[in-house]
């Protein structure tokens, strides 16, 4: 009876650590960091990476909100 249990534990802990070996293998390529120029909103001054920000006139910025604004305050 003793045995079975020691033998049941092992075959759980092979297969608990073999299904987390292959699930940390399998991450999709989307989940690395993002990897590019950052830039600084001209509203709030917040940085945000290129590719997100919004350019007009030779400035970023993090939302059309603060490209609004900052086109009033002109």
């Amino acid at each position: 009876m003793r045995t079975l249990l020691i033998f049941i534990a092992l075959a759980l802990i092979y297969m608990i650590g073999k299904r987390l070996w292959l699930q940390s293998r399998r991450r999709p390529p989307g989940n690395r960091e993002l990897t590019g120029k950052m830039v600084q909103c001209a509203n709030c001054g917040i940085f945000i990476p290129q590719q997100e920000a919004l350019e007009q006139d030779g400035h970023y910025y993090c939302s059309r909100e603060h490209r609004d604004e900052s086109k009033r305050q002109s």
